[in-house]
């Protein structure tokens, strides 16, 4: 799944300047946030090319969903929490042989879908559905940990510790972003943090406030890959979704039928597109005149009419400014689109004090 850095494809509420990014508040403390150490950015070949390998390491020991791959069939039991339309036990199953060739299902509350790719059309149970906010997580941290290649990204790494052994934490953001030292991680920033001798990805943050964490212990060891067998993934200090891979072995492709659609899936599948990253700034309330502006990242999933789904902040210790966040990217007409897609998005809401209250769109 690639992931992009979007500023200003989408309507902004206010007005957004480099000022503004500037005065914003530093990452809020999270026990799972290791990037708060000196930052070195790489800004040499040298650097550059480590950094890049590393991640390249990591992306490679994880993913099943690699271009000439083995054939796999994966169980996965999960729980899932939060403020989302749909929580509890789930289940999800994948038989996979290439990206044009996959079936899934997956259920989770009143949730239920098979789908099937086969060549380059996809079917669906039921047709037209949106995947559930935590089944599009899930499917994220399990197929696509870390994106691909960053060859025109800003990185930067910072050293730092996790478990009492040694690791590299790469922060990666757009070409826009300037490219300085300092300590720890900045808003715009996603955060892969990766054991340096064996190039296993310890922990994952596509968006502060937002955490994915691998569990190695008893890991399976397939065709060269590691694939943990249990990960989590935390949403403003809560654990949000909890996942267990039961099962995982080599797959008979060539089995009739494999990958047809059954009786009664229809088209198109709604297919996953994202992460994206954008800005809007709202004017707050005039009693926070003397107070930084504090950003809240609403993490939500847009509809192919540009409409909010699902959504939930990632920063809640200030719960009027995560409900002033929620309700303005809730009420927002985002872009429409005329592929059959859905859009996951992480929307950096910023404040600016002093001014009255205002979600118009300009």
């Amino acid at each position: 799944m690639r992931r992009c850095v979007l500023l200003g494809l989408f309507l902004l509420i206010g007005l957004m300047t480099r000022r503004a990014s500037a005065q914003t508040s530093t990452v809020p403390y999270d026990t799972l946030e290791l990037a708060t150490g000196p930052v070195d950015v790489a800004d040499t070949p040298e650097k550059r090319t480590a950094a890049l390998a590393l991640l390249e390491q990591a992306r490679q020991s994880l993913s099943l969903h690699m271009p000439g791959g083995p054939p796999f069939d994966l169980k996965v039991s999960f729980s899932s929490s939060g403020t989302t339309q749909y929580s509890g036990a789930g289940q999800m199953e994948e038989m996979w042989a290439s990206m044009s060739q996959m079936r899934w299902t997956a259920h989770v509350g009143s949730y239920n879908e098979a789908r099937v790719f086969t060549g380059s059309a996809g079917y669906d149970s039921n047709p037209h559905a949106y995947l559930p906010l935590r089944v599009q997580m899930l499917r994220e941290a399990l197929f696509g940990p870390v994106p691909g290649r960053f060859p025109y990204a800003t990185i930067r790494t910072v050293a730092a510790t996790w478990k009492g052994v040694p690791v590299t934490c790469v922060l990666v953001s757009g070409t826009r972003a300037e490219p300085t030292s300092g300590t720890g991680r900045r808003w715009q920033e996603e955060e892969f943090c990766i054991d340096p001798k064996n190039g296993l990805l310890q922990t994952s943050s596509v968006a502060p406030g937002m955490y994915t964490v691998y569990d190695y212990g008893g890991a399976y060891q397939f065709h060269g890959r590691v694939i943990p067998r249990q990960f989590a993934v935390t949403v403003a200090g809560a654990t949000a979704l909890q996942a267990q891979i039961d099962a995982l072995s080599d797959l008979d492709a060539k089995q009739p039928n494999l990958f047809a659609p059954g009786d009664g899936m229809g088209m198109p599948a709604i297919v996953i597109r994202g992460p994206q990253r954008f800005s809007q700034v709202l004017k707050s309330d005039p009693q926070m005149s003397s107070a930084p502006a504090s950003p809240v990242i609403v993490h939500a999933v847009l509809s192919m009419e540009g409409k909010v789904l699902e959504s939930e902040a990632l920063q809640t210790s200030d719960r009027t400014l995560a409900e002033a966040a929620l309700a303005a990217v809730n009420n927002t007409q985002y872009e429409s689109t005329s592929e059959p897609i859905q859009r996951e998005i992480f929307v950096n809401v910023m404040f600016r004090p002093g001014e009255p209250a205002s979600n118009t769109q300009q």
